[in-house]
C-alpha cells in the first residue's frame, strides 16, 4: 500500500513538532557535508582505469560462449588498419559498439564483441617501402617479393598491438580470445574459397576497364583510396585541323577547337565529339581531323554525353584514359589508345613525347601546339583533382586489364533485403541511398598490382589454361601476380571471423550479427558488400541493424588532417579529462549530422562524474532516520522511483534505436537535476525511514544504467559502494509497470514549481529567513518537502503587512510578508518599475518613428519589438505584484 501524498490547498494546521524537525535538519546537514572516511575526495581516472580493464579481463567478463539457452547478441568490430592509431572516428565509433554491447551483456545476452585487424595491404605496403629507403635505399625490387612480403608481415605484426592497446585503453569489452586477422591462415582459406566459388560461378573474370592508377605504387586503387581536392590550373584550348581537304567548317576555321585540362592526353584522343542538338556543329559530324604530332586522323560524331555548354561545345575522347570516353568509345565502337606507362610515363604511343612524365610532357605537349599555331585560349581554371591517400601521387584514370567481380546478380537480394526491412539502418536515409547505389552498381574491380596481400588463386598453365585454385595444379604453372583488394577479403568479414567456411559451432550461434556501427564513407565499399556477400555464402543477411555514426571534426568544423594540423588525439583527451568523461562527450555530441568536436563535453563529462562521486560520497555518509523496508514511503520517495522508472525505459528504447545523444541527455538530466538536485536534496532535509534504502536503490540503478556508457567510473562508485560483484556483469535496470505513480509525479512536480517560485521571489527580493505562507487554488504538494526546501511554513491563515502571490503552473503560493520585507521590496519593485517605464516609452518612440522602421535592417526593427513586448509583460506583472504591497 502506497503512503499519503500532499495536502490540500490551505496546508494543515500549524505543525507542533516544526521547530524540533527544522533542528534535526540542520544537525543532518551538518553531518552529511563532513568528510568520508577512506574515500578520496575526488576520483583519479588513470588508477581506476588500469586496475579495472584488469580485473575485467581477469574475471573473463568479456568472454563469450556458445549456450543455446541464451539468446545471442553479436557485434563485429570493424577492423582498423593492423598499423593504425586510434583517431576520433575510432573513440565514437568504438565507444558505441561498447555501450550497446555491455548493454546487452547486462540484459542477459551471451554478448560477443569480436575484435579484429585488417592487413591493410596499400598502407602497409607503403610504410614498409618508405622505410627500405629511408633506412636500406632499397627498393621492394631490390629485396625481391619473397623478401618484401616477409618485412611486411613482420612490420605488420609489430605494429598492430599499438591500436589494440588503444583499444583497451578506450575501456572495449571484447572477447581477445577471438581477437582475428585477416592474414590468418583461416581467414585467408575464406578468402581463397569466395573467389574460387565466385569464379567457378562465372562471377570473377578478367577484363580491361578504365581504374584509379597510382602511379608510384604502380597500382589500381579504390575510391576511397582517393581524396579529391580543388585544384587551380589552366583549360586549354587545343586545334584540330581538318584532315579531309574539304575546306574550313562552318565558322571558317581550318580546325576544331577542344578545351581540356589535360593536354598531353590528346597523345590517345580516338574521336571528338558533339552533341547531336548543337546546331553549331550539324555539318561537322562525319568530317575527320588530325590528331598533332602523333598525325592520327580521327572522325568527328555525335553523342548525348556531350555538355555543349562546357568551352567550345566540342569534346575530345580519349578513352585509355578517361571513364566517360571510354564509354562513349564503346558507344561508337571505337579501339582504346593507352598512351601511359605503369610509373605515368608517357609510353611509345606518345610519338615525341614518349618517356616523359606527366607534368614535363604536359609542359612540352603546350609549347609544341604554340609552335605551331594549334594553341587556342588558356583560360585559368579549377577543378577537382584526385590523389592518392597514401601516397599523394596524383591519381590517373587508366584503362588496365584487372580482375572484376559481376555485382548485378549479387546485388539483387541486398536490394530485396534492405527493401523489405531485414535490415535496418540508422538513419533510414542511407537505407534508401545504399539501394540506389546498389541498383545502379558497376562491377567491381577486386585486383591490386602491389605485393602485400591476399595472392589471386588464379593459375596459368604452359598451355593457355587459367586455373582457379589454391594450389598449382600442375608442373609449369604460374600464379597471377596481382593480390586481392583490401574490401574483397574485409567484405568477408561477419562470417569469415567465426569460422567460415567450415560450419563452427559460433557461425551457427552467433551468425548473423545484431549490429555494424560504420561511418558512412565505407557503406558502398564495405557495408553493402558484406551484405550480399552474406547473403551469397550463408544465406542470410549479416547483421539485422547499422548505424551509420557522425563525423568528428575539428573545432572549427572541418575536417580534420595532418596536412591541417587540426587532428585531434583521443588519447591526450583521455590523460587530460578521464576516458569515461571522453566516451560520455562524444556520445552527447553524436547524432545524424557531423559535428565538431567540443572540448565543453568533456568537460561537462568530468564534472558529471565529479557530480556522481559526490553523491556517492554523500550517501556513504548519509545518516537518516533507521531505515525500514516496510515504512510507507512518501510521496518524494514514490515520485524519485517512478521518475527512475521511466527514464529506464526510455533510456533503453533510445540506446535500442541508436539515439545515443539523446540518451546520454536523459540520463544526464535524470541523475544531475531529478536525483541530486532534488531527492538527495529532500534526503537531507524530509528523510523517511525508507529514504536511505531509495538513495542506494535509485543510485545505484543510475549506476548500471550509465555504465556501458562510462564503464570505468561507474565500476569504481559501485565497488566503493559494496556493490553486489563487478559491475559489468549486473542485471540491466528493466522497466516496472509497478512503479508507474502519477499521483506522486503530479504532486511532486506541483511541489517542485511551488519550489521554484519561492526560491525566486527570495532572489529577486532578497528575502532570507523563515516565512508563513499557504498552497492557494486546491492544488495539493507534499508539505514537508515543500517547507524543508522553501523555508515556508504552511499555515492556514498566515499573518503578515502583505500578501505576495506566486503563480507556479497549476500550483499558487500566498507569503504573508513581514513589514519590514514588505517596505524594502516596494522600493525595489517602484525603482524598477521607474526603470521599465522609461525602456518602454524609448522602444515606443523608436517604434513610433517612420523613419527608423523603413530604414533601419529588418532584424533591429524586430529586436527592438521584442524588446519592447518583454518590457511591457514585466512591467505588467511587477505593477500587479507592487499593487499587492498597498
Amino acid at each position: 500500500m502506497r503512503g499519503g501524498c500532499g495536502h490540500g490547498p490551505g496546508g494543515r494546521a500549524a505543525d507542533p513538532h516544526h521547530e524540533q524537525r527544522q533542528r534535526q535538519v540542520h544537525l543532518r546537514r551538518e553531518r552529511v557535508s563532513g568528510s568520508v572516511p577512506d574515500i578520496p575526495k575526488v576520483y583519479d581516472p588513470r588508477e581506476a582505469e588500469e586496475r579495472w580493464y584488469g580485473e575485467w579481463e581477469r574475471s573473463g567478463a568479456f568472454e563469450a560462449e556458445v549456450r543455446p539457452e541464451r539468446k545471442p547478441y553479436t557485434i563485429v568490430m570493424p577492423p582498423p588498419n593492423v598499423t593504425g592509431a586510434l583517431h576520433m572516428g575510432h573513440a565514437l565509433n568504438m565507444t558505441i559498439q561498447d555501450t550497446l554491447i555491455r548493454r546487452a551483456r547486462m540484459k542477459g545476452y551471451e554478448a560477443l564483441w569480436l575484435p579484429g585487424v585488417d592487413h591493410a595491404s596499400i598502407a602497409v605496403q607503403n610504410v614498409v617501402e618508405r622505410k627500405l629507403v629511408r633506412e636500406e635505399g632499397k627498393s621492394r625490387w631490390d629485396l625481391g617479393r619473397e623478401e618484401f612480403v616477409e618485412r611486411c608481415r613482420e612490420f605488420a605484426e609489430e605494429s598492430r598491438s599499438q591500436i589494440l592497446g588503444q583499444l583497451k585503453r578506450l575501456g572495449a569489452s571484447v572477447d581477445w580470445r577471438r581477437l582475428r586477422y585477416t592474414m590468418d591462415e583461416r581467414y585467408v582459406d575464406a578468402v581463397l574459397t569466395t573467389f574460387i566459388e565466385l569464379y567457378d560461378a562465372g562471377l570473377v573474370y578478367r577484363g580491361n576497364r578504365i581504374t584509379n592508377w597510382c602511379p608510384r605504387d604502380r597500382s589500381a586503387i579504390s575510391d576511397l583510396e582517393v581524396n579529391y581536392e580543388e585544384h587551380r590550373g589552366k583549360l586549354y584550348g587545343i586545334r584540330y585541323p581538318f584532315a579531309d581537304g574539304k575546306g574550313p567548317g562552318p565558322d571558317g576555321k581550318s580546325y576544331a577547337e577542344v578545351f581540356s585540362t589535360r593536354p598531353e592526353t590528346m597523345l590517345g584522343d580516338v574521336a571528338l565529339v558533339v552533341h547531336p542538338e548543337d546546331e553549331r556543329y550539324g555539318d561537322l559530324v562525319g568530317r575527320r581531323v588530325t590528331v598533332p604530332f602523333v598525325e592520327r586522323e580521327i572522325g568527328i560524331y555525335a553523342d548525348e554525353h556531350v555538355d555543349p555548354g562546357f568551352g567550345t561545345g566540342v569534346l575530345k575522347v580519349t578513352p585509355a584514359h578517361d571513364p566517360n570516353d571510354f564509354e562513349i568509345a564503346g558507344r561508337i565502337g571505337l579501339e582504346p589508345v593507352n598512351i601511359l606507362n605503369p610509373d605515368g610515363t608517357i609510353n611509345e604511343n606518345g610519338g615525341p613525347f614518349a618517356d616523359m612524365s606527366r607534368e614535363e610532357a604536359r609542359r612540352a605537349v603546350v609549347e609544341r601546339l604554340e609552335e605551331r599555331g594549334l594553341l587556342g585560349e588558356v583560360r585559368d581554371y579549377t577543378f577537382r583533382v584526385g590523389t592518392c591517400d597514401r601516397c599523394g601521387t596524383v591519381i590517373e584514370p587508366w584503362l588496365t586489364e584487372q580482375w572484376w567481380v559481376s555485382m548485378k546478380p549479387l546485388a539483387e537480394p541486398a536490394i530485396e533485403a534492405l527493401k523489405s526491412g531485414k535490415i535496418k539502418v540508422y538513419p533510414d536515409t542511407w537505407r534508401q541511398e545504399t539501394i540506389r547505389w546498389l541498383e545502379n552498381i558497376h562491377d567491381w574491380n577486386i585486383s591490386r598490382q602491389l605485393w602485400w596481400g591476399h595472392r589471386i588463386p588464379v593459375w596459368y598453365g604452359p598451355g593457355g589454361e587459367v586455373v582457379a585454385a589454391r594450389e598449382a595444379p600442375g608442373e609449369g604453372f604460374e600464379q597471377d601476380p596481382d593480390i586481392l583488394d583490401t574490401w574483397f577479403s574485409s567484405g568477408l568479414w561477419p562470417f569469415a571471423t567465426l569460422g567460415w567456411p567450415e560450419e563452427t559451432e559460433d557461425l551457427r550461434y552467433f551468425y548473423p550479427t545484431q549490429l555494424l556501427s560504420t561511418a558512412r564513407e565505407i557503406m558502398y565499399l564495405w557495408v553493402a558488400r558484406m551484405i550480399m556477400l552474406g547473403l551469397r555464402f550463408r544465406g542470410e543477411v549479416p547483421f539485422e541493424k547499422v548505424n551509420v555514426h557522425s563525423i568528428v571534426l575539428a573545432e572549427d568544423g572541418t575536417k580534420m588532417s595532418k596536412s591541417k594540423g587540426n587532428v585531434i588525439n583521443p588519447l591526450d583527451l583521455f590523460d587530460r579529462y578521464g576516458t569515461d568523461a571522453v566516451r560520455f562527450g562524444l556520445l552527447h555530441q553524436s547524432s545524424t549530422q557531423d559535428f565538431a568536436y567540443s572540448y565543453e563535453r568533456a568537460e561537462m563529462g568530468r564534472s558529471f562524474i565529479t557530480k556522481l562521486w559526490n553523491i556517492m560520497r554523500f550517501i556513504l555518509s548519509y545518516e537518516g532516520p533507521g531505515e525500514d523496508e516496510g515504512a510507507e514511503p512518501s510521496c518524494a520517495d514514490r515520485w524519485i522511483l517512478a521518475e527512475f522508472n521511466r527514464v529506464a525505459r526510455e533510456y533503453d528504447e533510445l540506446l535500442e534505436e541508436c539515439e545515443f545523444s539523446e540518451a546520454a541527455r536523459l540520463i544526464y538530466g535524470f541523475a544531475w537535476h531529478e536525483f541530486a538536485d532534488w531527492y538527495v536534496e529532500i534526503a537531507k532535509v524530509a528523510p523517511t525511514p525508507r529514504t536511505p534504502g531509495i538513495l542506494r536503490a535509485v543510485f545505484s540503478g543510475v549506476l548500471r544504467l550509465l555504465h556501458p556508457m562510462m564503464p570505468f567510473a561507474t565500476e569504481e562508485m559501485n565497488d566503493r559502494l559494496g556493490g553486489d560483484g563487478l559491475l559489468v556483469r549486473q542485471e540491466f535496470p528493466a522497466y516496472d509497470p509497478a512503479l508507474e505513480d502519477e499521483e506522486a509525479v503530479e504532486i511532486m512536480s506541483r511541489t517542485r514549481n511551488a519550489v521554484r517560485a519561492v526560491r525566486s521571489f527570495r532572489s529577486e527580493a532578497n528575502a532570507g529567513g523563515e516565512l508563513e505562507g499557504r498552497i492557494a487554488g486546491g492544488a495539493a504538494v507534499e508539505r514537508a518537502v515543500f517547507e524543508s526546501l522553501s523555508g515556508v511554513r504552511l499555515s492556514e491563515r498566515p499573518a503578515g503587512a502583505a500578501t505576495a502571490t506566486l503563480n507556479a503552473g497549476d500550483v499558487v503560493v500566498e507569503l504573508a510578508l513581514p513589514e519590514d520585507l514588505v517596505r524594502s521590496e516596494t522600493r525595489r519593485l517602484e525603482k524598477e518599475i521607474s526603470r521599465l517605464e522609461g525602456e518602454v516609452a524609448r522602444s515606443q518612440k523608436k517604434l513610433a518613428n517612420e523613419k527608423f522602421v523603413e530604414r533601419a535592417p529588418a532584424g533591429v526593427v524586430a529586436a527592438e519589438r521584442e524588446k519592447l513586448a518583454s518590457n511591457a509583460g514585466l512591467l505588467e506583472k511587477l505593477r500587479s505584484r507592487l499593487g499587492e504591497y498597498r
